[in-house]
């Protein structure tokens, strides 16, 4: 009789395990927004649209639209996007602005209050000016910046306290400039501040690289400096800031998140759904064709790196007199 009963209780186990095996992980059931906080062409808009294609073409995820939200330097992409709390089916392009305009108070949005998917990449910050400009370095430009802080007009592409605009304003601190009276001025995204270097109503952008390089090949703009370690191969006759004698290297992040509250099972479908992208062959080549650095990392280390530049960002613009 207890054999009876041990057989009929190990078979009704078997088919309890059976059945919670069988559950399905989560999944989006409705259509995904892939929220972009600068305009059409700038690199957060393709990075989002890159991901897009490799997910549909492959038939890995379908029914995903991009959705450009501009305004607030991100902000408005990151608000809109936390107005969906729990819901797994909003995802947002994240760059160092979103922690500046936290410090800096310009959104209530900070590193906790939404939750990290992964990151995608690092990427690199350049100065660059007109070929027609009479600036021909970096010491071209700290010269001018000394003699009135005003005297040149410097995009920094959506966002103050970006990382081009701590680029700059780093140089000018090292130099005895009050970073607070640079005259910086903001736009869509990187895009429209090509446009307007190009059309002569700036004087120069500090930027993410693939804003800049092909117009640098094309002979329009001069790329006075590059933000990293070492030359970019892309375009080694470019001297770093270092080599200029300028003690700066600084680089940012792009990273993918989703709004508040969400499960364990959500990260984890969008960490394997993002780790699929990046190793496919079309993100490596977008990689290659803005000059970003391909760093992934999934959710939990994602989170301790935005906890990391929070830090780092914070005392930046401590230093340099952009908190009050």
């Amino acid at each position: 009789m207890k054999t009876h009963v041990m057989r009929a209780l190990l078979a009704c186990l078997t088919c309890v395990c059976a059945t919670a095996q069988a559950q399905p992980a989560w999944q989006p059931d409705k259509p995904v927004e892939f929220v972009v906080g600068s305009g059409p062409g700038g690199g957060n808009d393709r990075t989002a649209r890159v991901l897009q294609k490799i997910w549909s073409e492959n038939k890995w995820l379908q029914n995903v639209t991009v959705v450009n939200k501009v305004g607030g330097g991100g902000a408005l992409a990151y608000t809109y996007t936390n107005q969906h709390p729990n819901d797994a089916h909003y995802l947002v392009i994240v760059r160092p602005g979103y922690l500046s305009n936290h410090i800096l108070g310009r959104s209530t949005i900070g590193p906790n209050d939404m939750t990290p998917l992964a990151m995608v990449s690092g990427e690199r910050s350049v100065l660059a000016v007109r070929t027609a400009s009479p600036l021909k370095s970096i010491a071209d430009v700290i010269e001018r910046l000394k003699q009135d802080p005003q005297a040149l007009s410097v995009s920094v592409g959506s966002t103050r306290g970006s990382t081009p605009h701590v680029m700059i304003a780093l140089l000018a601190k090292m130099n005895g400039i009050d970073a607070r009276r640079l005259k910086v001025v903001t736009f869509a995204g990187g895009a429209e501040s090509l446009t307007q270097l190009l059309g002569g109503h700036i004087d120069m952008m500090s930027v993410s690289i693939d804003n800049a390089v092909p117009q640098y090949k094309n002979g329009a703009l001069r790329i006075l400096g590059v933000s990293t370690a070492q030359r970019v191969p892309a375009i080694p006759d470019v001297p770093t800031l270092r080599e200029q004698g300028f003690d700066l290297v600084l680089g940012g992040f792009t990273i993918v998140m989703g709004p508040r509250g969400l499960t364990p099972a959500q990260i984890a479908y969008w960490e394997n759904m993002i780790e699929r992208a990046v190793n496919h062959a079309d993100w490596k080549r977008q990689l290659a064709i803005d000059f970003q650095d391909p760093d992934f990392r999934k959710s939990a280390a994602t989170r301790e790196h935005l906890r990391q530049q929070y830090e780092f960002l914070r005392t930046v613009f401590s230093d340099i007199g952009m908190t009050k």
